[in-house]
């Protein structure tokens, strides 16, 4: 009876550790890619915005003297401007203005998302893709 009672438990815990231990790392890099993806997304959209907020206030009337820049050329800077700010992801964000009303301006914004699952695994949901239109009314129109 002495004995039973005595048994060592060296190594008894070894599964729940390594399980313990799996989950803790599975929901730290869950955390951290929805994180990733919601920040790249919230800078995405701001540079955006500023984009077509630029050329939603750029001189549109007047004479000729006080045009310096048609439409088309303000839009083409916005868009080079916003790239250029976001740096490497600027070459995976699409970036278009589309024709509307006189005092009106519309960007529309397509950047891809931060996948939870490695490459390898493939599939599987993605965080922070952004697929929208930003809409600026023109002042003064």
């Amino acid at each position: 009876m002495g004995d039973a009672a005595a048994r060592p438990e060296r190594g008894t815990g070894l599964l729940g550790t390594t399980i313990g231990l799996a989950t803790v790392i599975a929901m730290l890099g869950f955390a951290a890619n929805v994180t990733i993806g919601l920040w790249t997304r919230s800078t995405v959209d701001s540079i955006a915005y500023d984009a077509a907020r630029s050329v939603a206030t750029s001189p549109t009337t007047g004479s000729a003297d006080a045009m310096t820049q048609s439409r088309a050329q303000v839009e083409i800077d916005a868009i080079r401007a916003a790239k250029d700010q976001l740096g490497d992801l600027g070459d995976q964000v699409d970036l278009q203005f589309e024709a509307a009303r006189a005092d009106q301006v519309v960007l529309h914004v397509r950047a891809p998302g931060n996948a939870l699952l490695p490459r390898m695994i493939g599939g599987g949901p993605v965080v922070g893709a952004i697929d929208r239109r930003i809409v600026i009314r023109r002042e003064g129109q």
